[in-house]
């Protein structure tokens, strides 16, 4: 099953670029001496800024609020299509799976010299990377229960998320999913958001994860993913020599 996924997913995105678009268009930014607050014009604060960031704390608390009644209706309109779809799209947030992946599709792109694929995956790699660390130390901090361990959406354990079965808050897979497609989704297609959509889906129907879990890791992935995505043609200019540092 995960070798019949890898080769899909490496299927996909050669199809995605194959298709035609464009070769990214490089900013044009001049040499001005003194000038680094022009050119960095503060890319954190556009991505986590005050309205996005509370949009998202929005979306959470109201996540917890109904945890408990998604969780419900989950469980009562379980169905074999949803199984499989689940099942399914399950595996597009494993790690074991997509990291490689990612390095694949970064090698494929720099081996036919397509240097928007190769980018893509290079940001994607950069997201997952970063956030990586922060997921795992919250789900660690929080020793949050899942919901098939019947003690409820608000059984936190400070610092007791040392066992899988009490490290629900946030999801790993959708943190992984969201901050591994975003940067696709941006530079290729709104569509590719239904693959981490998907897999959120999938960690609630198996009873792994409660609403606001998949929430705040898909959060945390969709941040991050948009943050290196748009940071892409960022410039820092040292001023003063000439020298202009691309990353």
């Amino acid at each position: 099953m995960k070798n019949k996924l890898l080769t899909l997913l490496f299927l996909l995105v050669i199809s995605i670029q194959s298709k035609g678009f464009n070769p990214v268009q490089q900013d044009s930014i001049p040499y001005f001496k003194n000038s680094r607050n022009i050119l960095n014009p503060g890319l954190g604060k556009e991505v986590f800024s005050s309205k996005n960031l509370i949009i998202f704390g929005g979306l959470l608390g109201g996540a917890f609020l109904i945890d408990e009644w998604a969780n419900d209706r989950i469980k009562d309109n379980q169905s074999s299509f949803g199984g499989k779809y689940t099942d399914f799209f399950n595996e597009f947030g494993e790690k074991k799976i997509i990291a490689p992946s990612i390095v694949a599709t970064w090698a494929i792109g720099t081996i036919i010299k397509d240097e928007r694929l190769s980018n893509t995956a290079l940001n994607s790699a950069k997201a997952l990377a970063t956030g990586a660390i922060l997921t795992e130390g919250i789900k660690i901090i929080a020793g949050r229960s899942r919901p098939d361990q019947m003690q409820g959406n608000m059984h936190f354990d400070a610092f007791g998320g040392n066992t899988n079965n009490t490290k629900s808050f946030p999801s790993g897979h959708s943190f992984v999913a969201w901050s591994v497609f975003t940067p696709f989704a941006e530079e290729y297609s709104k569509w590719i958001y239904v693959i981490p959509a998907s897999v959120s889906l999938a960690r609630m129907y198996r009873s792994r994860h409660w609403f606001s879990d998949v929430v705040l890791g898909g959060g945390i992935g969709y941040f991050a993913g948009l943050y290196f995505h748009k940071r892409k043609n960022q410039r820092v200019l040292f001023s003063g020599n000439g020298i202009v540092i691309k990353f």
